[in-house]
């Protein structure tokens, strides 16, 4: 009996915490703006956020919608909009190509340092940031969580040749030399076959496997909306193909809490509603127990501990206090010792 329950100590050790990141979470990065002072719009009212309301200035809409997603799929219907279409996807990777992540440290840079190699955050956004904390917190310590963007992203570049992706600011694919792309990131609501994109694909093939595999599956920001039907659909029929009553839910956001709970209960039902909702990425298990989020719940839920963790996350004013904030725990990986 100890033996099958060390196991199940050890096996859950080793699972992936996976976070899952919608528009809210990019606006809690940067609540004031980027470097600059731009901000990151949410789906309705969108081309108005980003001063492009003009665009449909001769556009006659059918539907009654503020919303990006369903203004974009009705006009890529009608051939008479090929042009508005075209300038609607160059104001939107424009915007977003310009967006600078503010000098001192973000959530972002929390979050992203606060997960191992072997965590995965996959995000619904299409803006830089991500990948901008990534670049600068990979100085501190490489060893850092997988990065997967599930409607693309105007900082990813993609070989259509070689079949690989890359920073798009590398111009080249190394293997082949020609020149990387930019996927595709708008898709009609109607009929959204982003799936049949290779890089979109490829995106969510290694995205159902860290939600298959995870013990923890925080989201953050993520609204699931209609035009996402068939994404949340897929989720919970992946979410669903593993026994799950032991694995936790987080959901931070700051919308009201019984909505929240109506909207994740079928994932929550998985896991015997081992579910949290919290308003901050500060408030979460990763705060508690940063790079040692699946080993502190393990260790606490599972293992009966009461005691306390040896380090906690908490806002720093630069890079350096960060750095010094999570040495200690560098310095342990360095000697493979993960204790919390």
């Amino acid at each position: 009996m100890n033996a099958i329950y060390n196991e199940i100590i050890k096996n859950m050790k080793t699972r992936p915490h996976l976070f899952i990141l919608g528009a809210g979470a990019t606006k809690a990065t940067i609540p004031n703006g980027d470097k600059n002072g731009r901000k990151s719009p949410v789906m309705n009212n969108f081309l108005q956020e980003i001063g492009q309301e003009n665009l449909l200035r001769e556009v006659s809409l059918k539907k009654q919608s503020n919303n990006i997603e369903d203004i974009y799929s009705e006009l890529v219907e009608d051939p008479e909009y090929a042009e508005t279409v075209s300038k609607i996807e160059a104001a939107i990777i424009s915007h977003y190509q310009q967006m600078e992540i503010p000098i001192e440290p973000t959530l972002y840079d929390y979050l992203i340092l606060s997960l191992r190699k072997k965590d995965c955050i996959a995000t619904f956004n299409w803006d830089p940031l991500l990948i901008q904390a990534y670049n600068r917190v990979n100085k501190i310590t490489s060893n850092l969580p997988e990065l997967l963007f599930l409607h693309g992203c105007v900082a990813v570049g993609l070989c259509e040749s070689c079949k690989r992706f890359a920073p798009l600011q590398n111009k080249f694919c190394p293997i082949c030399g020609r020149e990387y792309i930019m996927p595709k990131l708008l898709f009609p609501v109607k009929n959204k076959t982003y799936y049949q994109n290779i890089f979109i694909r490829d995106q969510w093939n290694a995205f159902d496997y860290y939600l298959e595999n995870a013990g923890i599956v925080t989201i953050w920001g993520y609204s699931a909306p209609n035009s996402d039907i068939e994404a949340k659909e897929r989720m919970l029929k992946v979410f669903s193909t593993q026994f799950r009553k032991l694995d936790q839910i987080e959901i931070i956001d700051i919308d009201e809490h019984e909505l929240l709970m109506n909207k994740w209960q079928p994932f929550a039902k998985q896991t015997n509603f081992h579910l949290q909702i919290f308003s901050s990425l500060l408030d979460t298990i990763i705060s508690e127990f940063p790079r040692r989020s699946i080993d502190g719940y393990t260790k606490r839920y599972i293992e009966g501990w009461w005691g306390k963790s040896t380090l906690t996350l908490k806002e720093c004013k630069t890079f350096e206090e960060l750095k010094t904030l999570f040495l200690p725990l560098l310095t342990k990986e360095s000697y493979n010792n993960f204790e919390i």
